[in-house]
């Protein structure tokens, strides 16, 4: 056997020995044009703020036991979420999320888990229908309304779009499915710092 042989082969050795998963500070980071939040013009006259979403926080969507382990085990990697919210006779309220994971499984798995724990995620009279928006398939659920007098309608679209998902929610007077399905369009959304 070669030296050089040898020395590759102790090298590899010795780099895979002893070594799980890189720690989270050591992975790399997701772009920021990866994680494409709904544009402040697509909900107009109602202010905005945009927030990174860790595993830890997208954990308490939902009181599932064990939530912020499976996105671990599903690869979730970051997130941007932009929440609107505002008086407005169109829309009183959206939440725009755009979530990385480490490849297509993990984001496929994450979708199908929000549509088998629907109920969880979106009270127990939710109702939900397959969607497809701009060739991207996922869910469109609808929550039982309130029993509220000036109750509003609202949509929820959670798609699949290769290794990221896209969530975007709606509430308010005009709130409907072709809004929504209109609103998840590319083109309305872009990348953004946590500040904007």
């Amino acid at each position: 056997m070669s030296s050089r042989l040898l020395l590759a082969l102790v090298l590899l050795a010795a780099a895979a020995c002893g070594h799980g998963p890189a720690p989270a500070a050591a992975r790399p980071s997701v772009p920021l044009g990866a994680m494409p939040v709904l544009l402040p013009a697509a909900v107009p006259g109602v202010p905005s703020t945009t927030r990174a979403l860790t595993s830890a926080e997208l954990g308490k969507d939902a009181a599932i036991s064990g939530l912020q382990g499976r996105l671990a085990s599903w690869g979730y990697l970051d997130g941007r979420e932009r929440t609107f919210q505002g008086q407005s006779h169109h829309l009183t309220f959206a939440v725009s999320r755009a979530l990385v994971f480490r490849d297509g499984t993990g984001a496929r798995a994450f979708v199908t888990f929000v549509r088998q724990h629907a109920a969880a995620y979106f009270g127990v009279a939710v109702q939900a229908e397959p969607l497809r928006a701009q060739r991207r398939t996922g869910w469109l659920f609808r929550p039982a309304a309130c029993a509220c007098h000036m109750a509003n309608p609202v949509y929820v679209g959670v798609l699949d779009d290769g290794p990221r998902v896209i969530w975007l929610e709606i509430n308010g007077p005009d709130a409907t499915a072709t809004l929504l399905r209109r609103l998840l369009d590319p083109a309305r959304s872009a990348a953004t710092t946590v500040q904007g």
